[in-house]
């Protein structure tokens, strides 16, 4: 899991920040809400079915923040193959994704 620090911004609702990541990766991946049992996170960034990030939006006393964790997008894929194609081949992917969203999130004007 990942974590950065922005600028405190406690108006910033989990839907805002969704929002500035579908105009910033437009055309390029899919972001929508997280639809898993529990809100553990609060939206997606899908690249394909194997690979993405769920982030949560974290507000605290004195600063606003995100945290993000590479997974597999697909249900049918996380139970058939997540394991062995993680490990196997996947893994510079989900690095490579991860870092993309952690530079996504420092440089975008709204969060700063």
């Amino acid at each position: 899991m990942a974590v950065v620090t922005i600028k405190h911004h406690p108006e910033l609702t989990a839907e805002a920040a969704m929002t500035v990541f579908q105009k910033g990766f437009a055309g390029k991946y899919e972001v929508y809400k997280w639809n898993r049992p529990g809100g553990a996170k609060d939206f997606v960034v899908k690249k394909s079915n194997l690979i993405g990030v769920a982030v949560k939006l974290k507000h605290e006393k004195d600063k606003t923040g995100f945290t993000f964790v590479d997974f597999i997008p697909s249900m049918l894929m996380t139970l058939l193959i997540a394991g062995v194609l993680y490990s196997l081949f996947s893994r510079s992917s989900y690095q490579a994704m991860m870092n993309e969203v952690k530079t996504f999130i420092e440089n975008a004007p709204e969060f700063n």
